[in-house]
């Protein structure tokens, strides 16, 4: 009789072990730190990749075929936000854009449906922010890029932005200019010295307040809509980096685009980091008539792709840097 109730209590206990075990895993389980599960409003996970959403799609127009494309590349939580409230006749042609975000497909629709881009080209700008006024939703630069760094129309940077400057030499212009830029700066005029071309910096760095007494006097002088084509907002202007340099002129009716100095730099200026900022037909993009004179280090290499394919900074921005 002692020896049943001892193998009783035997199992009794194992069995209470057990269950501890089991109440132990459950609550690391629920307890322990990973991917966050998003859940609808009955509680459901929909984290999860399965077609939850097909109804949906269907009563607002998709076809078969466009909700498994749908499904297929876009999570479950991007269609419940962003794409239940309407039908989009662009969607699977602006999903094609290595570019594309969801949140802002209403915006990709938008812009496509006021112009004349292709569907990539729409997913692109609107990315850049074009679909946008110029100065408008303005956000801080991001100082981390380093000598990438963007800063436009869109993208700012403060007066107490540090430039990492260095002082140009008299025999190269004068003024300072980041210390990185100026050690390409002075390659690329030594380089092109040999081939009996003289280049030189008319304007480097300049300062916040620099920048904003130029700016004011610009609009005191054409008007702040024409002023904005042609000089910068303080804190949106690429010479407060430190890395753009007018080089021998900073004059339209100069005509530097005519000149033995201008040839020289758009065939070898990227083989020192340097890229023309605002280029003639990309005015669009850059939101500034064309200067020939002005120049931007960024950097051998994306200097190299930016000639190569024709881009502007900021498309290549899109492509290789928020990509």
């Amino acid at each position: 009789m002692k020896k049943k109730v001892a193998i009783l209590i035997g199992i009794l206990v194992l069995l209470i072990i057990c269950v501890v075990y089991l109440f132990i895993l459950i609550y690391k389980e629920n307890t322990t730190v990973g991917p966050e599960i998003t859940r609808n409003e009955t509680g459901q996970d929909i984290s999860k990749q399965e077609f939850l959403y097909k109804d949906e799609l269907l009563e607002l127009g998709y076809t078969i075929s466009e909700i498994d494309s749908i499904q297929d590349k876009l999570s479950n939580v991007d269609i419940r936000n962003y794409l239940l409230t309407k039908k989009y006749d662009g969607l699977l042609s602006f999903m094609a854009s290595p570019y594309f975000k969801t949140p802002n497909i209403n915006r990709y629709q938008t812009y496509y449906d006021k112009n004349s881009y292709t569907y990539n080209e729409v997913v692109m700008y609107t990315e850049i922010g074009l679909d946008q006024e110029f100065y408008s939703n303005i956000e801080d630069a991001d100082t981390e890029r380093g000598i990438l760094i963007l800063v436009n129309k869109y993208y700012a940077i403060d007066e107490n932005y540090d430039a990492n400057l260095v002082a140009i030499s008299d025999e190269l212009g004068g003024g300072k200019m980041n210390v990185d830029a100026y050690d390409h700066f002075k390659e690329m005029c030594e380089a092109a010295k040999k081939d009996g071309i003289k280049l030189k910096s008319v304007s480097a760095y300049r300062s916040y307040n620099t920048q904003k007494n130029i700016y004011n006097n610009y609009v005191k002088k054409d008007g702040q809509s024409k002023a904005d084509t042609y000089s910068a907002r303080p804190g949106h202007s690429e010479h407060q980096t430190g890395l753009a340099v007018d080089i021998n002129t900073a004059s339209s009716s100069a005509h530097f685009e005519n000149t033995k100095e201008y040839d020289w730099l758009i065939k070898n200026s990227y083989k020192y980091g340097f890229i023309l900022r605002y280029p003639e037909d990309k005015t669009f993009i850059t939101g500034y008539k064309y200067e020939p004179w002005h120049y931007r280090y960024v950097g051998e290499d994306a200097a190299s792709k930016i000639k190569s394919e024709n881009i502007t900074f900021e498309e290549y921005t899109i492509k290789y840097i928020d990509n």
